[in-house]
């Protein structure tokens, strides 16, 4: 959801808008009222106001749910000189918003986030931009008051890492060195701020017919056995025959994911580079000597170009479950 709508009040305000959109050709110009704002807010993902800041503040006071799916909200003054970033400076990409639009404008970006006036590491959109999954945004908030205010943050990391590329207010340690941030798939006993890396890949093979409930349990109970984090799932992955499968379909929908699907031929191929043990039954009904495995590689590959397979596959009730590792790099 892109969508970005410019609210207006004034005349003066419309002939700005309409400069503006010159920067936003598809967004939805609107004149200011309650009732259409609410709309904007829950529809929009970018609103660009042209008014008070006091008028915005008392539209949306009552609209605040989340930081992680609130908009952007940023105001303009009439005559463009100032863009003001007021709501979602960071996750929701206000500040951003904010600099397009004073840069498109000739205008002064008005920033106000601690972090951005420090020119210092803004934790969450660190983590965004690399791929991570933020998993509790309490914990996120108070080490990113402890960077505003100097301190170091240890992190741990289960994957390669370019030590030039890193935040300087970073201190690499190991996982018994207290860190403050892991960075890994695997669940493990800390207190710290986990961030996790969509670097798995899971492949399914399912009879017809099998629920989305199913799946998902069968999901859930292997990555519980292997320790290993449901929200580094970053892709799913079956035969092409299963694109009309409503519960696998369902499932990936549910989890916010979207499904590769593989001809056999193409599983049959990286099941040989891989060796991956062939099923005879499996092969007489789609034509591939084996699913789950060849799938989660194949996904996982096209991803990183390099993969291992962490979990081989393992059929529970009407499902099979393989998992593969792609390579992720700091």
């Amino acid at each position: 959801m892109d969508k970005t709508v410019i609210f207006y009040i004034t005349d003066a305000g419309h002939v700005l808008a309409q400069k503006i959109k010159g920067a936003f050709p598809d967004a939805e110009l609107i004149r200011f009222n309650t009732s259409a704002f609410a709309v904007g807010w829950h529809d929009s993902r970018n609103i660009i106001c042209i008014m008070a800041t006091g008028i915005v503040v008392r539209a949306m006071a009552f609209l605040l749910e989340d930081k992680k799916t609130d908009p952007a909200v940023i105001v303009l003054d009439e005559k463009g000189g100032y863009a003001v970033s007021l709501l979602s400076g960071h996750i929701g990409g206000a500040n951003v918003l904010a600099r397009k639009v004073a840069d498109f404008l000739g205008a002064q970006a008005v920033i106000t986030t601690a972090s951005d006036v420090q020119g210092k590491i803004a934790l969450d959109l660190w983590a965004i931009e690399k791929g991570l999954f933020i998993e509790d945004y309490e914990k996120l908030k108070k080490l990113s008051a402890g960077i505003v205010n100097g301190r170091k943050i240890r992190i741990h990391l289960d994957c390669p890492y370019d030590a030039g590329q890193m935040p300087a207010e970073f201190i690499m340690v190991g996982f018994r060195e207290s860190p403050d941030i892991i960075i890994s798939h695997k669940i493990s006993e800390s207190n710290a701020l986990y961030m996790r890396p969509g670097d798995l890949f899971i492949g399914v093979g399912c009879n017809r017919g099998t629920s989305r409930e199913e799946v998902e349990a069968v999901v859930a109970s292997l990555f519980e056995r292997e320790a290993l984090s449901l929200h580094s799932i970053k892709g799913i992955a079956t035969i092409d025959l299963k694109k009309d499968e409503p519960g696998l379909i369902a499932f990936a929908r549910d989890s916010g994911m979207e499904i590769e699907f593989f001809p056999s031929d193409e599983l049959n191929d990286v099941s040989s580079a891989y060796n991956i043990d062939a099923s005879g039954t499996v092969k007489a009904a789609t034509g591939a000597v084996a699913v789950a495995e060849p799938a989660a590689v194949l996904s996982a590959k096209k991803a990183s170009g390099n993969c291992t397979i962490i979990m081989s596959k393992e059929k529970r009730g009407n499902v099979t479950l393989a998992i593969a590792k792609a390579e992720f790099t700091l």
